[in-house]
């Protein structure tokens, strides 16, 4: 008997993930202990996810996390995993290998040129509803054609910019698998990391964000930022005294209309002033979009942007 049959678990995932479906068969026939690991459920996920891209996963982070509302017949498809993903894999190879591929194919990419024009008007405009659009087309495409890198990137980049930052790198890295070529997923994964880095902190930073909020260490910065200008200690920045903290950061007097519309955007009290809770909200938007302005606006104001402690006076 060879000594096949005795190696790890993980050997022969990743020998199934390599081979064609009937010669995992046909392996699996050689005795009982490699059919009871070769037609594991688990493997043939793996398998699923390995040949024909993780759409149930990138589903449930298009329509879940990032809350985005996809065509119903996608939930359909992708709501719910199959409790048989042997028998999935069978029924998703025939309907790829059946696919007109030339006629499919040409569709495909029309789709695909229409979303990035979506993605542009986005940008102008602002309408989520068009990332759900966008998003839409992007999965009808792969759930036909899982090899397309393009698809990858535009979801990878839809997650982006929903601040989905950890979940857009999923996409984008089974994308890369499909095709290390594609240069705009490498871009998009360098700028993510950026950000993130800058989020989390490296081995020497302190963290801005504990998840989607400001970490309990920059809230307390912040909060002895925002004591030192709030002179009368009523909980809110009067326009002197928010016209006061702008120009000590940025080194310019903002005109009145934005010391309104920095209340009414981010949170005010019955007079228009920014609150606390404003000031912070402010802080999470700039820190979400930009950490290293945050990093910036601390050492500013005489604190360690790695360390977020206040240095000490000279």
């Amino acid at each position: 008997m060879s000594r096949i049959e005795n190696l790890p678990g993980r050997i022969y995932e990743n020998l199934a993930l390599f081979l064609e479906p009937s010669d995992v068969i046909r392996l699996a026939s050689t005795c009982k202990s490699m059919y009871n690991s070769l037609m594991n459920n688990a493997i043939w996920k793996s398998k699923t996810a390995y040949d024909f891209g993780d759409l149930f996963n990138i589903y449930a982070l298009i329509a879940t996390s990032a809350g985005l509302e996809l065509a119903p017949d996608l939930a359909t498809k992708f709501g719910q995993e199959p409790s048989d993903w042997k028998q999935y894999y069978a029924q998703k190879n025939a309907t790829v290998d059946n696919a007109d591929d030339e006629a499919l194919m040409s569709q495909a990419e029309k789709e695909y040129s229409e979303a990035q024009r979506y993605l542009k008007s986005f940008q102008k405009d602002g309408n989520v509803a068009v990332l759900s659009q966008v998003a839409t087309k992007m999965m009808w495409i792969l759930d036909t054609f899982p090899t397309h890198a393009g698809c990858y990137y535009v979801l990878g980049f839809i997650l982006y910019v929903l601040n989905r930052l950890d979940e857009a790198l999923i996409p984008l890295r089974t994308g890369g698998l499909v095709d290390p070529e594609f240069e705009p997923i490498a871009e998009l994964q360098a700028e993510i990391q950026r950000i993130l880095k800058g989020y989390k902190g490296s081995e020497d930073e302190a963290s801005l964000l504990d998840q989607d909020s400001l970490s309990p260490a920059l809230v307390e910065v912040l909060m002895e930022i925002f004591e030192n200008f709030d002179k009368d200690r009523d909980g809110a920045l009067k326009p002197n005294e928010l016209d006061s903290f702008i120009f000590a950061t940025n080194g310019s007097h903002p005109p009145p209309p934005f010391l309104r519309q920095m209340g009414q955007r981010f949170g005010s009290n019955a007079r228009g002033w920014l609150t606390r809770d404003g000031f912070m909200a402010f802080y999470l938007e700039q820190t979400l979009d930009d950490p290293s302005e945050t990093r910036n606006d601390l050492a500013v104001h005489g604190y360690d942007p790695q360390t977020l402690k206040k240095r000490m006076e000279e």
